[in-house]
């Protein structure tokens, strides 16, 4: 059996995704790590006594530094519920519990009214997603004037139609060009106010990993991983000629971008 129709043997429910490192393993994964995380909020101007949303919260780094270096009321949201839990462990270590809540949420239907927050945050959600869809759900909660900070995998150049089909079946989300991430904001009801792209820097993204992590539950991560059969299925299928092709261009193509909206209706 060739490689690529092994591939089409493997079902949904077998198949690894990013996903699954974050709901099996615990870890934190979004594009330029902790930098980004503060470039992003700082070009939000978050102050003191703003109410955020940090929307797919993940293991909760982003809410906690927000609670505790910005000294905002924040709400970590999350789809998933083993993140969560990981997320109130970080919480309760950090001691900031009275100033971050969670609460187990689609980005697609928020469970909040209109005109809640000050601003949103959101690193590596919108690309899993209905784009249009999320991102006016975020204009909807946001005040007027409220701001949107979102970070996002981007293509640095327009990808090779096989790396875009590549990416969305082996994990599951689809990037845009900068120009197509800015359009998505503007038909949402936001006016961008920055956008800027990065190359992606794979040394600092996996010394960043490990700063938010910590060395000690990377190591678990990892070890859960080799011994995850579905891991290992999944590594074993990718290993053909075109998929080690597809992940030299990912690696020329891609980049992240960090994108800053101000509501407008």
């Amino acid at each position: 059996m060739q490689e690529n129709e092994r591939l089409k043997t493997v079902s949904e429910e077998e198949r690894f995704t990013i996903y699954d490192a974050w709901e099996r393993f615990g870890v934190t994964k979004h594009w330029g790590t902790i930098a980004a995380t503060r470039r992003l909020i700082e070009m939000c101007n978050i102050a003191s006594g703003q109410y955020v949303l940090d929307i797919g919260c993940g293991t909760g780094y982003t809410a906690c530094l927000l609670a505790k270096d910005f000294q905002v009321d924040v709400v970590a949201a999350d789809i998933r519920s083993k993140v969560l839990e990981e997320a109130k462990k970080r919480i309760t270590k950090g001691n900031v519990g009275n100033k971050v809540g969670m609460i187990m949420a689609d980005a697609h239907n928020l469970p909040f009214q209109s005109n809640t927050f000050d601003a949103v945050i959101a690193e590596s959600v919108l690309a899993f997603c209905d784009k249009t869809k999320v991102a006016s759900e975020v204009c909807r909660v946001l005040k007027p004037d409220g701001v949107f900070g979102n970070n996002e995998g981007t293509y640095l150049k327009p990808p090779p139609a096989e790396l875009s089909s590549f990416l969305l079946k082996w994990v599951d989300f689809q990037l845009l060009q900068e120009d197509e991430w800015r359009a998505v904001y503007m038909g949402a009801g936001f006016e961008v106010a920055s956008s800027t792209v990065y190359p992606f820097d794979y040394i600092n993204q996996f010394l960043g990993e490990l700063r938010v992590d910590g060395v000690r539950r990377r190591l678990s991560a990892w070890l859960k991983a080799f011994f995850d059969p579905s891991v290992r299925r999944t590594i074993f299928t990718a290993t053909d000629r075109d998929t080690r092709r597809e992940l030299r261009q990912f690696l020329s193509h891609v980049g992240y971008g960090l994108y800053v909206s101000r509501k407008v209706r």
